[in-house]
Order: structure tokens, then sequence, then C-alpha cells
């Protein structure tokens, strides 16, 4: 299964695209994270449903604090069936 989310909120230059890579990576997710020009997060990723679905739930947070806050305030969603090797964060997407 194929997901493409395209996360909104405080989600660029507070480490979310390090969360996202460690949450595929602990759900042995494949696929890949950007940041958009648009201040949102792509994030496209390849497993199976119960994979996928624990990976959204990791990636889902309301407000976590460290250095930085993290926030999500949407995610849009689409399913396809495509196929990646691992995982990465990849060059940030122009609009």
């Amino acid at each position: 299964m194929k997901v493409t989310l395209i996360v909104h909120g405080i989600v660029q230059g507070v480490g979310y695209r390090n969360l996202v890579r460690s949450v595929a990576d602990a759900h042995g997710i494949k696929g890949f994270v950007r940041n958009v020009r648009d201040g949102s997060v792509e994030i496209v990723a390849v497993g199976d449903e119960d994979a996928i679905r624990s990976f959204e739930r990791g990636i889902e947070v309301s407000d976590r604090f460290g250095p930085q806050v993290m926030h999500v305030e949407k995610t849009e969603h689409e399913t396809d069936d495509s196929g990646f090797e691992d995982f990465r964060i990849e060059h940030d997407k122009k609009l």
C-alpha cells in the first residue's frame, strides 16, 4: 500500500522530517519525506496496511515540545500501490 500525505502545521524547521524518518524506520516503511515551499511537508510511504496505519499514528503529533514545537494541523491523504526501496529525506519540493 502506498500513501501520500501532505502535512500542514508547524512542521518545518522543528525536526519533523527526522521524526517521520525515525517512525518510518521503526515500522519498516519505505518512501520519502520532504519540505514543500508552502510550509507543508510531503510524505510518500509504502508498506503493508497495518504498518502504514501505525506509521500514520506515530507521525500525527498534536503538540510535541523539545528545542522546537511541532504541531500538525491537517493531513491530506491519498493511496496507491507503487513501491520504494527505502525511506529517505528528499530535497525540498518547489511549487
